[in-house]
């Protein structure tokens, strides 16, 4: 099946470049090549942003990344799961795929929460936001983070190869199979650490 008949595939793609933008800048500002015009950052050796009274735009944008990336990877039938889509246009890469999704598996439920308490929904007592950030109790910036672009490396992989089979372009056909099996590598050796 070629990936442009697939509906919810063309979905998927849609967010995952708009989740590429998202990790862009939020990478960008990470490694100090973008500033924002307004806002302070928060660094490693700032006190707690609510200790200090300050709101880090660096901050708000790592909460809508890990919300927009719930977005991508939502365990229900009626949202939008990368993984289930990416089985179904391109079966033969199950193994890779699954890598990917069990290295995601064990904060994708936090996520949710994070997503809908803190990230887009919101709460209305501090109660009830408290359970967002059982996502960061349990599991670290780095995890979530790698995970994440691992999750990243495979979509734009599996993508890429479906465009270079199309132009029936070997070259880019081999360049994207070898990103596909370094993100399944890469999920398997984090699964392993973790």
């Amino acid at each position: 099946m070629n990936a442009t008949e697939h509906e919810e595939l063309r979905i998927f793609a849609e967010r995952f470049m708009h989740f590429m933008n998202l990790w862009t800048i939020y990478k960008d500002m990470l490694t100090g090549h973008y500033k924002p015009s307004y806002g302070e950052m928060l660094t490693a050796s700032d006190p707690a942003p609510i200790d200090n009274g300050k709101w880090p735009v660096n901050i708000t944008m790592m909460f809508v990344l890990y919300a927009y990336f719930y977005s991508l990877v939502e365990d229900s039938d009626e949202g939008l799961n990368g993984f289930r889509v990416w089985r179904e246009v391109w079966p033969r890469e199950k193994a890779a795929i699954d890598a990917v999704e069990t290295r995601v598996a064990p904060f994708r439920d936090r996520l949710r929460l994070f997503r809908n308490r803190m990230g887009f929904h919101g709460s209305r007592t501090r109660s009830h936001e408290a359970a967002a950030f059982e996502l960061f109790d349990k599991h670290s910036g780095t995890e979530v983070y790698d995970a994440m672009r691992i999750f990243k490396h495979l979509g734009a992989g599996l993508l890429g190869l479906d465009r270079a089979t199309f132009q029936k372009n070997p070259e880019e056909q081999q360049r994207f199979r070898a990103w596909i099996d370094e993100a399944a590598s890469g999920a398997v050796a984090q699964s392993q650490t973790a």
